[in-house]
């Protein structure tokens, strides 16, 4: 039975759906992170015999189908047409990576793991860019749950955890060939790697400063935000927890992503509401809100749309506000309208919203910050060069309401932790329905709320005052792109030449 089940015909099923389930078991609020330890050891063995081009395609659609049905399901509760739409993506992108792996690999069997590993992390950054960008699929944020764990991070970036879960994957796997000197190594690599991170957290000196900043979650079901009936409702729950918050000492209030279900600015009404809160209070207010500017009749639909936020002042002064840079694919913006008009016409329940074209930075008695909206956080490039600016914090506003109490609520959020070690600022995320997070330079939470939860957290800043690596290692993960591009055309020439070679000899 067992050997039937590990046939050769059904091994191109099993193995990647293994290595799959595996990683996305390490990605669940389950405490099973350790997993992603051990999550490649099928991938190898499925490469581990020769392959064709179709059974590599049916290892990446099946490895894909299972990370996507077990890390991703949330997707499918804010759009299922792009929750099928990510197994084709994922499909497409596994199939690349595994055949470019497999070519180097054939080409020279030396360089195998190698290239495994060069490829992989390559793959991983360039989420990070074009209109399909969705940098989700990281194997370092399966440490969320590991403080010390994450601590190299200020050092290398998660390209620097993905190396080293790699390089431990393939010592495990290549244990039988190798069993002690193997051990070894992955002991070496462990009690380091632990070593640095728990010495890092005991000696990091954080300075506490007198500044306060407070987060005002009202927990709005999605279902209800945008309902003209509920308006009214949400403009007095802001304001009631508003006046909760400045009961404490705060220098800024902070709402979370379209918090306000209008055009707060361009509306005279609401615009003078906050306005008059502000000033009421004696705080500024840092919100989220749609936006908009009249593009003229030749635009399609005449208006340009904004995804933005920006700072109220106590002294009723509107700031320049910040419009978004990173659009989710399809659930903001159907991907290349600039390029294909016709696509504005398709209409999937999505925004449509303008790409922002720059960071934006507010400062409130003193200290300065920049904000990231939403799914942004995941861009460790954007953080970085916020706090190359020299931002003493970083504020995250999100609405993930969309995702109800599933897995993706944890993983959003837990990205923060990663940002905040990267580039040792402390970030003040506010969520409409949770979870708000107040983290540490450190990576640790020091206030958090529940789901749903009608709350105000504040605390004061804490700033690093240290320089750090993030002033440089953004071009780390550059060293293996460059590596993988030079093995695959190494690869490519040697392929050619062992052609033609067949060809003059016969």
């Amino acid at each position: 039975m067992i050997n039937k089940l590990f046939s050769m015909k059904n091994k191109i099923y099993i193995l990647p759906t293994l290595s799959g389930t595996l990683l996305g078991l390490s990605r669940l609020p389950i405490n099973l992170g350790f997993l992603v330890f051990f999550a490649f050891i099928p991938i190898f063995y499925f490469f581990g015999e020769q392959k064709k081009k179709r059974e590599i395609l049916i290892g990446a659609a099946t490895f894909a189908s299972a990370y996507t049905l077990v890390s991703l399901h949330w997707i499918s509760l804010v759009t299922f047409p792009g929750y099928l739409g990510i197994f084709l993506l994922f499909t497409a992108y596994f199939y690349i990576v595994f055949q470019v792996y497999y070519f180097i690999k054939q080409q020279n069997p030396k360089f195998g793991y190698l290239a495994f590993i060069l490829v992989w992390i390559s793959f991983e950054f360039l989420q990070n860019f074009g209109e399909f960008s969705f940098p989700w699929f990281n194997l370092g944020y399966s440490l969320a749950e590991y403080l010390p764990f994450i601590q190299p991070l200020e050092l290398g970036g998660l390209s620097l955890l993905s190396l080293l879960i790699l390089v431990i994957n393939i010592l495990l796997y290549e244990l039988k060939a190798n069993l002690k000197r193997n051990l070894i190594i992955i002991s070496v690599i462990i009690i380091l790697w632990s070593a640095y991170g728990n010495i890092r957290l005991k000696t990091i000196k954080l300075v506490k400063t007198e500044f306060n900043a407070s987060i005002v979650q009202v927990s709005i079901p999605q279902e209800d935000k945008w309902e003209e009936l509920y308006k009214d409702s949400t403009f007095i729950l802001y304001e009631q927890f508003s006046h909760k918050a400045v009961k404490e000492k705060t220098d800024l209030i902070i709402w979370p992503e379209s918090s306000t279900p209008v055009y707060l600015l361009r509306q005279p009404k609401y615009r003078k509401w906050i306005l008059d809160l502000s000033e009421e209070l004696g705080t500024d207010i840092f919100t989220g809100f749609p936006h908009y500017k009249y593009m003229g009749e030749d635009y399609p639909n005449r208006y340009k749309f904004y995804n933005s936020a920006t700072l109220i002042g106590k002294n009723r002064k509107v700031h320049v506000p910040y419009y978004k840079n990173i659009l989710v694919p399809f659930g903001e913006r159907i991907p290349f309208l600039k390029y294909f008009p016709f696509l504005w016409n398709i209409h999937l329940g999505q925004a449509n919203w303008e790409y922002g074209e720059k960071l934006e930075y507010f400062s409130v008695n003193g200290y300065k910050f920049s904000p990231l909206i939403c799914f942004e956080i995941a861009f460790p490039l954007l953080t970085t060069e916020i706090a190359r600016n020299d931002v003493d914090f970083i504020v995250n506003i999100t609405n993930d309401a969309w995702f109800k109490r599933s897995a993706g609520t944890y993983q959003h959020a837990s990205m923060t932790k990663f940002r905040a070690v990267e580039t040792r600022k402390q970030i003040y995320r506010a969520a409409n329905t949770g979870y708000s997070i107040i983290v540490s330079p450190t990576g640790e939470y020091i206030k958090q709320t529940e789901l749903f939860e009608k709350i105000t957290i504040n605390n004061s800043l804490y700033i690093y005052e240290i320089i750090l690596t993030y002033k440089y290692f953004f071009w780390f993960p550059f060293v293996f792109v460059v590596g993988a591009v030079i093995l695959f055309v190494y690869s490519a020439i040697n392929c050619l030449l062992n052609k033609k070679r067949k060809l003059e000899k016969s």
